[in-house]
């Protein structure tokens, strides 16, 4: 049970928090020697890296040994023409990840508690999962602080429009901050900020050039400029902007008009960070990562060498998967390959 509330309270957090690991490939914030973009995402006791093509997935197994696995991401002939549309790639883009870190998600919580070839969910009972993940956590994180903002100002005697979205924004980020916190006192979740430190280390010395080995990871910060937290700060920009030109609506309408904003709102981020990535050293472009550093005080803490070893695996992985080569005097902590999922 405490494991399963670790993957809810993870996967509603990756909503907002983690919501972009897939930006880590395009916000270039600084390219890697191998001249391909990694980000990753920390699971339930293992960590998932993504390059531009494959992932590779390291996951601690019940008997206390490292497990291996890579696969191709799903490309097709309509999603490549969907992700050269601005805006609607972003959405798309969220999707896609959203969709690929849950399964992960879910998957690595079976690993964790020995059932390894065994999947508790079906891929049906996934995607419902996530759809009413999303609701709920749009809802809680978006909509409320909407309608209480709306209170507020009324209350106020205001019918400032501008100063009713600066409250809103507040109220997001007030929620959103005790939530996290609330949820790293979990042990489970405290784990999970601890990978997430991890994975962060191992992009850092990748990017830097150096090799991978816990000596290596341990002199970098858990905190990373290309996380999913900066996403955050952007999504929270673009919604005051957005939802100030839509207007002041009745709670109904806001309510509508908040969930069917969402892939308007992600698609704008989306550009706008990469339009950031490029320019990563410009003091505006600084300050507005400033933010999603600051939250990651929150989202990462400082991770054990085993921890390092599960970020070295699934980042060897990933690269080898790419046909990259891993930096010359890096670890190779013993794991081996995961095992498939028995037919249902």
């Amino acid at each position: 049970m405490r494991r399963r509330l670790g993957v809810a309270a993870r996967i509603a957090q990756d909503r907002f928090a983690e919501v972009s690991h897939a930006l880590h490939a395009i916000s270039l914030s600084a390219r890697p020697t191998s001249g391909a973009a990694y980000g990753g995402q920390a699971l339930i006791d293992g960590v998932l890296m993504r390059g531009p093509s494959h992932i590779g997935v390291a996951l601690r197994t019940a008997d206390g040994g490292i497990a291996v696995t890579s696969e191709p991401i799903a490309t097709g002939s309509i999603r490549r023409r969907l992700t050269r549309i601005p805006v609607l790639r972003g959405a798309v883009v969220l999707w896609e990840t959203l969709a690929l870190g849950s399964r992960w998600l879910l998957r690595s919580a079976d690993v964790s508690a020995g059932d390894e070839t065994q999947s508790s969910s079906s891929t049906g009972a996934t995607i419902a999962t996530l759809a009413i993940t999303i609701l709920i956590a749009v809802v809680i994180f978006n909509v409320l602080p909407a309608i209480a903002a709306s209170a507020i100002v009324h209350a106020l005697g205001s019918t400032d429009l501008l100063l009713e979205r600066a409250i809103d924004g507040l109220l997001q980020v007030g929620i959103l901050l005790g939530y996290l916190a609330a949820v790293g006192r979990s042990s489970d979740v405290d784990r999970t900020y601890r990978y997430h430190g991890a994975e962060h280390r191992a992009i850092h010395a990748l990017e830097n050039g150096e090799p991978l080995t816990r000596s290596a990871l341990a002199r970098w910060p858990t905190a990373h400029p290309r996380c999913g937290t900066e996403f955050l700060v952007v999504v929270i920009l673009v919604s005051i902007v957005t939802f100030s030109l839509v207007g002041r609506l009745d709670p109904i309408p806001t309510v509508i008009s908040r969930i069917a904003g969402i892939p308007l709102v992600a698609g704008l981020a989306y550009e706008i960070l990469r339009l950031l990535g490029r320019f990563r050293t410009n003091p505006i472009a600084r300050a507005l990562a400033a933010p999603g550093i600051a939250v990651q005080r929150i989202t990462t803490r400082k991770p054990d060498d085993g921890m390092h070893d599960i970020a070295i695996v699934a980042l060897t992985a990933a690269i080898e998967a790419e046909g990259g080569v891993v930096p010359s005097g890096s670890e190779r902590p013993t794991s081996r390959a995961l095992q498939s999922l028995k037919a249902r």
